[in-house]
């Protein structure tokens, strides 16, 4: 879909990029920027940047950057068009009408139709003979009822290996498609339901479409996987979708809490408990973007994990993945009363009892310190002693100082040390992990320098050539109104590196259709990850002053480069502004 200049502005001017990213994440202001964590890899120092005047973004730590709809390409996983059409529809503005239409909403259209097609397979075969072991499960072992089974639209897979093919099929679906959906799939020719004799969860996004399906077996000894989830398709991708929450967000916006359970039965069976605030992960641990997703709706979760060691550790993982989004946590404990999991404790204690457990639930402090005295002698001198060297790490974490003073008196004064020497220990181990973690943030910028550039290769041989083109790049994108100028003096031939070139050319060609010189103009054109370079282009020009005359400079490079010229070695930054500063004074 070509989209004008004039629409792009639009959208652009609708939606400014503090506004759209304050959304997803904390921003502080730090004089004309703005520093937050990065939302697409996990961290503790902020190395993003939000740029409010060129309306663009740049993570130092994984070079993600763009535009506002390069963010929402990234954060909601939509492709190019979807994001324009997301940011259209937040804004009021109506997308342009030229009867395109876009291949890939077509697919995903296309897989919500069969996803849909299958739940109502599912749930339909819950009524026949088939699969009335199914509904036995859901009824007598999960004590589902009836209006909980349809709420969730839960059906079963019956023990046929090629029932849902032949019936999709029927429908006009091709086996590509389906195989495409994680519907079906292949094997030595032939073609295979993907859930076969399983209970089926449909999993729904947060508009109520069907994306995907969990299945869990119906076999008593099964030696193949108890639960089995849909593979990653055009609709469906697992590290950024929480089961139930569609459900769920309505009750979560008003209670600002979420339960996050490890299955999907425990979160079905808390829904039906009157417990509407439940999610879980599907078949994954939960990530930075599912704590992200949840931040959204709540500002505090009850982790709900089983008490067995898996559970715990996977406990102590979420605590750190949501603390990091600033989500506040809580620690239900599933012990006790020869109970396993949430659904065990809903049946044979019931809703009150589990209301209790929320209400006296730990905080996440409280938890890492009860969990500093494993497999220690709490009755013995040295065992006191090591439990207080343990519990360093964990004050040392807490983010409020008035917390942390408060839990280091406690702990003082319950085991007799003076509260100065444990404050001191603090504070030292404080220090040493800031220390530790900023050199692990600039090593991970280094290597993203350092390694191999699969956006530019061609800049490895010429980086003197690359160095000048992208300075060009940022004087045309910060100075649009010389565009003109610049492109009548630098033909796109000249350009050396390919990448650069194919931006310079995309530049050229809107200055030379009267259409705006700017990032955005080059969304529809290049990559998210290509995004991201030009917005590191933009970044970096902010060290450096580019003016009329260096821009002059950075042209005679071009202008006396070769293109047949020969392999150079490396040249760093200041080698560079060594090598710029040496031309401007033989002027």
């Amino acid at each position: 879909m070509q989209l004008s200049s004039d629409f792009l502005s639009r959208i652009k001017d609708s939606n400014r990029i503090d506004d759209i990213m304050r959304q997803y994440v904390t921003l502080k202001r730090s004089g004309h920027i703005y520093k937050c964590l990065c939302p697409f890899h996990s961290e503790r120092t902020p190395s993003c940047t939000v740029y409010p005047d060129s309306e663009s973004f740049y993570c130092f730590g994984c070079g993600a950057g763009g535009d506002v709809i390069t963010f929402i390409m990234k954060i909601e996983n939509l492709d190019y068009i979807e994001a324009v059409k997301y940011l259209a529809e937040k804004s009021g503005i109506p997308m342009p009408e030229d009867g395109y239409t876009d291949r890939n909403a077509q697919i995903k259209k296309r897989t919500l139709e069969m996803n849909r097609e299958a739940a109502r397979f599912f749930y339909q075969n819950l009524k026949t003979p088939d699969g009335k072991e199914g509904l036995e499960y859901l009824i007598n072992k999960r004590r589902l009822l009836p209006e909980t089974i349809k709420s969730f639209g839960l059906g079963v897979a019956t023990n046929h290996w090629t029932s849902l093919t032949n019936h999709m099929l029927s429908l006009g679906y091709t086996k590509q498609e389906l195989m495409a959906a994680s519907l079906i799939t292949e094997k030595n020719g032939r073609w295979f339901d993907f859930f076969v004799n399983r209970v089926i969860f449909p999993i729904f996004d947060l508009r109520g479409n069907v994306i995907a399906f969990s299945g869990r077996t119906l076999e008593k000894e099964s030696k193949g996987m108890k639960y089995l989830n849909s593979r990653g398709t055009p609709v469906y991708e697992k590290s950024k979708t929480l089961f139930a929450l569609n459900f769920a967000k309505n009750t979560s916006v008003k209670s600002g809490r979420l339960i996050l359970c490890e299955g999907n039965v425990d979160v079905i069976s808390l829904h039906q408990a009157g417990f509407t605030e439940a999610v879980a992960t599907c078949g994954t641990a939960i990530t930075s973007e599912h704590a992200r997703l949840m931040s959204q709706y709540c500002n505090e979760v009850y982790i709900c994990y089983d008490a067995d060691e898996a559970g715990q550790k996977a406990t102590t993982s979420a605590i750190s993945i949501l603390t990091a989004a600033g989500i506040k946590t809580k620690v239900v404990k599933i012990a006790g009363d020869g109970v396993k999991d949430v659904d065990d404790y809903l049946n044979k204690l019931g809703a009150e009892r589990f209301k209790l457990l929320l209400n006296g639930s730990q905080g996440a402090v409280a938890f890492e310190l009860n969990k500093c005295q494993n497999g220690l002698d709490m009755d013995s001198e040295l065992g006191k002693v090591e439990y207080l060297k343990r519990t360093v790490s964990v004050l040392a974490g807490i983010e409020s100082k008035v917390e942390r003073e408060i839990y280091i008196s406690k702990l003082a004064q319950d085991y007799g040390v003076p509260k100065e020497a444990l404050s001191l220990e603090v504070a030292a181990y404080i220090k040493k992990q800031s220390r530790s973690d900023q050199k692990k943030e600039w090593k991970k910028i280094e290597s993203g320098f350092n390694r191999r550039d699969s956006i530019n290769p061609d800049a490895q041989s010429h980086p003197k050539e690359a160095k000048a083109e992208e300075g060009i790049i940022a004087y045309v994108l910060i100075h649009p109104d010389s565009a003109k100028r610049v492109f009548q003096a630098l033909p796109t031939d000249r350009f050396i590196t390919s990448f650069y070139k194919k931006v310079y050319e995309k530049l050229a060609k809107c200055c030379e259709n009267g259409e705006e010189v700017s990032l955005t103009a080059l969304g529809g054109e290049f990559s998210p990850e290509e995004m991201g370079r030009i917005s590191y282009i933009l970044a970096r020009s902010r060290d450096i002053t580019i003016d009329s005359a260096a821009l002059e400079d950075y042209i005679k490079v071009l202008m006396n480069a070769s293109n047949t010229a020969q392999p150079a070695s490396a040249m760093s930054d200041d080698e560079f502004l060594e090598y710029y500063n040496k031309l401007r004074q033989s002027k």
